[in-house]
């Protein structure tokens, strides 16, 4: 197990150490490049096309955003899902509380109901003991 008083980030003694630059080189990666590449277009699309308009530039921004980091996955799909809840605001696309009820619709919290009472079901074997009460009853 790990010692409980052990530092969480390692300890460096000199700022130059090959360690502190194999560590940068080790933060220079192909995932870290794709995550900064999401808002990298975002700003590019929103310099590069000030004549579009200010609500259609900035959805563009956003999609190009959030599209290059699902495309990439980047990060955790969640995430990315999540992505336009604090982007549109940002960016004055929409109010937060608009994404929020269309992120909460009511029939997407019934299917969401629904796959949580499934995954309880499957985890404490309901269904297998309905199956067997029924088969009991019917055999009987």
């Amino acid at each position: 197990m790990d010692d409980p008083k052990a530092p969480l980030l390692p300890l460096q003694d000199s700022p130059s150490s090959p360690q502190t630059q194999h560590s940068l080189i080790s933060i220079l990666t192909l995932g870290n490049f794709f995550i900064l590449l999401g808002p990298l277009l975002c700003a590019a699309t929103c310099l590069l096309l000030r004549g579009l308009g200010d609500g259609p530039r900035n959805m563009l921004a956003v999609l190009l955003w959030v599209f290059e980091w699902w495309l990439t996955e980047a990060v955790p799909m969640p995430v990315t899902s999540m992505a336009p809840l604090f982007l549109f605001p940002i960016f004055g696309i929409a109010s937060a509380d608009t994404v929020a009820h269309s992120y909460m619709d009511d029939v997407i919290a019934l299917v969401l109901g629904s796959f949580i009472l499934a995954l309880a079901v499957e985890h404490y074997n309901i269904h297998r003991r309905l199956a067997l009460n029924r088969d009991r009853a019917t055999y009987d």
